[in-house]
């Protein structure tokens, strides 16, 4: 039967689709297994052994499920797939999309970036002719005053420009809740009754106007779909870094992308943004439990889409991954010290996935879900783990041997795990075949089948020497976070790329002399084991001129001009990301300003224009005390007489968050004489008149 419609979907063929996936990974895990038992078992299994077999058993299925998605995924490709949740889209034009509000979460972001990403979305989405259902919103968590008022005069001359008013929205919260998830929830409280859908969105996120108005058509055609999250490709990439990772998930990312739909189809995970989700159901069934904990920041749930996702499929909704459409974008971290950063946060969100994992109500293919998820960061203690036991168990074998002029059982066993050794590696690298033989009918896209070949190959060696430098601190996130040492949500860095010797030292400095140091001492006990060792030796030896390179922008411009690690849109730019790196006309400053600290506060308290928007945007406050009032004046003649460096951030935040004393403090500033104003005031009015008063 054709797939006409989400509801189509049998439970027989969902069934079908996970005990293939299943049967798959867990058969490859079950020869890996009986291979290394059958090694055991030649000279009779220690307590060692057996603890071996089980660490093997969780590590080495880890391998085979990731096998088992890319095989599936390639098998999909080459064959077609059936279930497409974008398909259902041919049954006909929906009379119009339902109501949709796009929600961008921000928090001391870049707001050129955000504003000049926020217009190319709504142009494109007024191509399409369906721009009158989608509103957006900006909501803002910014704690940096310069960043606030920025973000709001981008608002209000965006709105302007686009005549936008009443379609794009502008948002502060005064309290910064439980970060993002805080702040999609704040904004379902007070506005999700009035939208059918919400789409989601990171600062760095960009999609089309059409991918929009599809993703919509898509809900309304499927009553019971619940959520539909899109497979954002990763574009814009400057460094070596990122367009490691943009290449990466260009070439691999199809074919898991379709693995992952071939098992999970209408049980799909959410990744928190680039999605659209249907308002009410959310709302109703996806509020965040919190966990147990002494702590108020220790039952905050971070990995909060994982759960929302089961939550929505437990209500009885449907979540699907529309891995195939295009026009979802979002932009990587610039090196791997961000991107480490980020996956601090998500080693203890994942972890916090024990308490749902056998939770009585929990949809089996979340289960799953959650497992990966789990293991993506457990599987590196456990393979230290591993490892260890292994050199105590070959070491232990190999005195046996000596004593007992058994070496004959010793190179039987060196055959045996050569066997698994190539099992293992072949595994491993299989999905990067499937993606370069699936990408190889698109190679011009590339550069080219020599430039496709070659960058497969780099992303290949790169992969290999970043392993060993992500065990490491994978291992190292998951101790501190069962040690209880919680972590917050800061800015990403998505532009200063390049890390120096100093800071390439300070933080993986300690790489490379543990490599030494492990080395030597397998060296001096037994020198066979140093070979086993070495790849995680020599991505540990050589992790800071790694780190380095792969920083670098002008590295990561040299391959560009080679035609390496290339990506489409590199060739042939979408509309919808052109100008992203240009400020819009309302945050071009002046020359004369170009170079002022506090700009930001300089048009608060200086600009008519801007002053009058921020007081419009804050709401009275009813509530005034004689103590508040001295306070804010205190803090005012403060500012006037000592300057923005006068106040720290939190009473610079105290008197923005104050319309009155805001408006009296611009009436204040403009009537003071030269000799009551610090230097700072003086030299940033006589500038400010002369960038902006009219010319004769």
């Amino acid at each position: 039967m054709k797939f006409r419609r989400a509801a189509d979907l049998s439970n027989e063929a969902a069934s079908l689709r996970q005990a293939l996936f299943l049967a798959t990974g867990g058969g490859i895990t079950i020869a890996g297994t009986w291979l290394l038992a059958d090694q055991f078992r030649s000279t009779g299994i220690t307590p060692v052994e057996y603890a071996l077999l089980t660490l093997f058993v969780v590590l080495f299925g880890q391998i085979a499920f990731g096998f088992s998605i890319a095989l599936w995924g390639f098998v999909v490709r080459l064959l077609g797939e059936p279930f497409q949740i974008m398909e259902t889209l041919e049954n006909g034009e929906c009379e119009s999309p339902g109501t949709t509000a796009v929600v961008m979460p921000v928090y001391n972001e870049d707001p050129a970036r955000i504003f000049r990403a926020l217009e190319n979305m709504l142009v494109s989405l007024r191509e399409t002719g369906r721009s009158e259902t989608f509103d957006f919103f900006i909501l803002s968590d910014s704690n940096q005053p310069d960043n606030w008022i920025d973000e709001e005069c981008a608002w209000a001359s965006l709105c302007s420009r686009l005549r936008a008013y009443g379609r794009v929205f502008y948002r502060k919260r005064r309290v910064s809740l439980h970060g993002k998830s805080g702040n999609i929830a704040d904004f379902c409280r007070r506005w999700g009754r009035r939208y059918r859908y919400l789409v989601i969105l990171d600062a760095d996120s960009v999609m089309t106007g059409d991918t929009l108005v599809r993703l919509s058509r898509a809900m309304d055609a499927n009553p019971r779909v619940g959520l539909i999250q899109t497979a954002p490709r990763i574009v814009r990439g400057k460094s070596f870094f990122q367009r490691l990772i943009q290449f990466s998930t260009h070439s691999l990312g199809p074919v898991f992308s379709a693995g992952a739909n071939f098992w999970h189809l209408s049980a799909a995970n959410y990744w928190g943004h680039n999605a659209i989700i249907r308002l009410q159901p959310f709302m109703e069934h996806c509020v965040l439990p919190e966990l147990p904990g002494r702590e108020s920041a220790a039952r905050h749930i971070l990995s909060h889409d994982t759960v929302e996702a089961a939550l929505m499929h437990q209500a009885g909704y449907q979540v699907w991954f529309a891995y195939d459409e295009p026009g979802s974008y979002e932009e990587g971290p610039p090196n791997l010290t961000e991107s480490l950063k980020r996956d601090r946060r998500w080693a203890q969100g994942n972890l916090q996935h024990f308490w749902f994992l056998l939770a009585p109500r929990t949809p089996f293919a979340n289960r799953i879900h959650m497992f990966f998820g789990l293991m993506a960061y457990l599987s590196a203690p456990l393979l230290v783990l591993f490892v260890a036991l292994s050199a105590v168990d070959f070491y232990g074998k190999q005195q046996y041997a000596i004593f007992s002029e058994q070496i004959g059982g010793i190179a039987d066993s060196w055959w045996t795990s050569l066997y698994l050794l190539a099992l293992t590696i072949v595994l491993l690298f299989a999905s990067k075949v499937f993606g370069l033989l699936h990408t190889l009918p698109r190679a011009r896209h590339f550069g080219g089948v020599v430039a496709l070949v070659a960058s497969s190959a780099i992303e290949a060696l790169c992969s290999v020497l970043m392993a060993p430098i992500l065990l490491w601190f994978y291992s190292k996130f998951v101790v501190l976070t069962i040690l209880g040492l919680r972590v917050q949500w800061k800015t990403q860095n998505r532009d200063d790329s390049a890390i120096h010797l100093g800071q390439a030292l300070r933080e993986y400095g300690v790489l490379p002399v543990l490599a030494i140091v492990l080395g030597s001492c397998a060296w001096y006990w037994t020198p066979a084991l140093t070979l086993w060792l070495s790849p995680i030796l020599l991505g540990w030896l050589l992790a800071v001129p790694f780190v380095m390179l792969t920083s670098s922008e002008r590295a990561g411009e040299w391959l560009r001009r080679r035609r390496l690690l290339l990506i489409p849109e590199e060739l042939e730019t979408p509309e919808v990301l052109k100008h992203l790196d240009e400020p819009p006309p309302e945050l071009a400053r002046p020359e004369s300003l170009s170079n002022i600290p506090h700009y930001g506060i300089l048009l608060a308290m200086l600009a008519p224009y801007a002053n009058s928007v921020h007081t419009a945007l804050l709401r009275r406050s009813r509530a005034r005390t004689q103590h508040k009032e001295e306070y804010l004046e205190a803090l005012s003649t403060r500012l006037l007489s000592g300057g923005p460096d006068a106040l720290d951030r939190r009473e610079m935040m105290a008197l923005l968050w104050n319309a009155d004393a805001l408006a009296a403090l611009h009436r204040r500033l403009w009537r003071a004489r030269e000799d009551e104003l610090h230097p700072w005031w003086r030299y940033a009015m006589h500038h400010y008149y002369e960038a902006y008063s009219p010319r004769r």
